[in-house]
């Protein structure tokens, strides 16, 4: 969590400075808790760091508070009849990989739901890996 700490110490510092409103710094220490509880959890701190800097970007360039409540809201996707699409401007893939192991522990997934956790799988975590051998 180090690194994930330092980025937002350095994202308060930086809102102070460029004097953001109120509820972006309180947005801010929201997503603080969610990103500890990932940690928590014992998801990858890389993925973990990721969904972190990308919705600390999201929120920084946030421009009003409907904006801030729906960068702050879980990345759920989108079913179009044919699969999961990824569900807004503000949806973060490695969150929605997440969100669907959390899920999965919950209850089995359904062809389409297992169809793309697989898909962000194999997109972001078994590409990170290299086996020596």
């Amino acid at each position: 969590m180090d690194k994930i700490n330092q980025l937002f110490i350095e994202t308060l510092k930086k809102a102070e400075q460029e004097g953001k409103n109120e509820y972006v710094f309180a947005a801010i220490w929201s997503l603080m808790k969610e990103i500890q509880e990932f940690s928590q959890m014992g998801f990858l701190k890389s993925l973990i760091y990721e969904i972190a800097l990308k919705k600390i970007n999201f929120l920084m360039n946030a421009k009003t508070k409907s904006e801030v409540k729906e960068i702050l809201r879980p990345s759920t996707p989108v079913y179009n009849g044919n699969g999961f699409v990824p569900g807004g401007v503000f949806h973060i893939e490695e969150e929605e990989l997440l969100l669907w192991s959390i899920t999965s522990l919950r209850a089995p997934l359904n062809h389409e739901g297992f169809s793309r956790y697989q898909q962000l799988f194999q997109k972001y975590v078994r590409m990170n890996f290299t086996f020596n051998e």
